[in-house]
């Protein structure tokens, strides 16, 4: 289990906790210099044609205002908050919907979802995709200068 300064981060699928390897990330030392922790975590994971999520979560986290989505090309994000220290959790997709219910992209048969304490892949019925990354990043002393360094770092094209 990966520990964290907001909190161990547990995985599910559904809503049973599952046990999981994590890899150290390194080599973003000069775009995120300020970085404390880097990490990712993949999960191997076979649609049964079945809707199912796979949630990356902050054990026992309570929100905080300051938490907040940061979303960029292909790569959906949530930051959290505790003190002085900004935890970032990302994942690889494009979340949306049109009004009319169709998709906001074809580039993925999965979609994404914010939580308080974490975030999820949102499996359905067509999905076929059989990996799924977390990329984990935080710094101890976030500043307004630093804060951007948790973005590239948990972003899941650099797992």
């Amino acid at each position: 289990m990966l520990n964290t300064p907001l909190g161990d981060i547990e995985v599910y699928i559904d809503d049973d906790l599952i046990e999981y390897s994590v890899q150290k990330l390194c080599g973003m030392e000069r775009i995120c210099p300020d970085i404390t922790g880097r990490f990712c975590i993949e999960i191997d994971y076979k649609p049964d044609g079945k809707q199912h999520t796979i949630s990356c979560r902050i054990k026992d986290y309570i929100s905080s205002k300051a938490d907040e989505i940061e979303t960029g090309e292909r790569l959906e994000l949530k930051s959290f908050y505790k003190g002085n220290t900004k935890l970032s959790i990302g994942m690889e997709g494009e979340a949306g919907y049109y009004p009319d219910g169709t998709r906001a992209t074809d580039i993925y048969d999965y979609d994404n979802e914010y939580m308080d304490d974490g975030v999820r892949y949102l499996i359905d019925e067509n999905t076929q995709t059989r990996k799924y990354k977390f990329g984990i990043a935080w710094i101890d002393n976030v500043t307004k200068e630093n804060d951007v360094q948790t973005w590239y770092g948990a972003d899941t094209t650099y797992c």
